[in-house]
């Protein structure tokens, strides 16, 4: 048991450097302008690993409020076309954090999006509420998966992989 336990461990820790180096050098070609390379690979229509990963952890984690394709719902917004103009860094720290939208009385605190129309009218008739984005920065199957989250939308994003469950390259 003791040895399962550090293999897990051994394997989160690299998994999690190999995700500060890649957000590293990411960050290293914007600081120089240059244009980062997809986050994603697609072949013959089919993905590569760490953006079949990313529609997992999609589906387990957001898909709930960001709906199915993460072309958004009542409760939380287009993923597809929020991660266009999105950066891994500010994805990743957007994700990373919790967004908490305080109402009341009718007066919007944040700006929000068409999507949240519905649910902040419900939320409005009764004077106050909240609207709360968890934290994903201590959840072992979100947080490692970070960047892979990101090849996912933005392979949506960027046109490239379509609705439904993509299929992975077979290495």
């Amino acid at each position: 048991m003791f040895y399962q336990k550090r293999t897990a461990t051994a394997q989160m820790l690299k998994r999690s450097l190999s995700m500060l180096c890649g957000l590293a050098i990411l960050i290293s070609l914007q600081a120089h302008g240059e244009d980062a390379p997809a986050p994603y690979r697609i072949v013959d229509g089919k993905v590569d690993r760490n953006t079949y990963l990313g529609w997992r952890v999609f589906n387990s984690a957001c898909h709930i409020c960001h709906g199915v394709d993460a072309t958004g719902t009542v409760v939380a917004p287009n993923l597809v076309q929020r991660v266009k103009d999105m950066d891994s860094q500010r994805f990743a720290t957007a994700v990373l954090q919790r967004y908490v939208i305080t109402l009341y009385s009718g007066q919007i605190a944040d700006n929000q999006t068409a999507l949240r129309e519905g649910f902040i009218e419900l939320v409005i008739k009764r004077e106050q509420g909240e609207l709360i984005m968890p934290t994903w920065d201590r959840d072992p199957n979100v947080k490692p998966h970070i960047m892979d989250l990101y090849a996912y939308l933005r392979a949506r994003a960027d046109g490239h992989l379509g609705d439904g469950r993509p299929v992975q390259i077979e290495e």
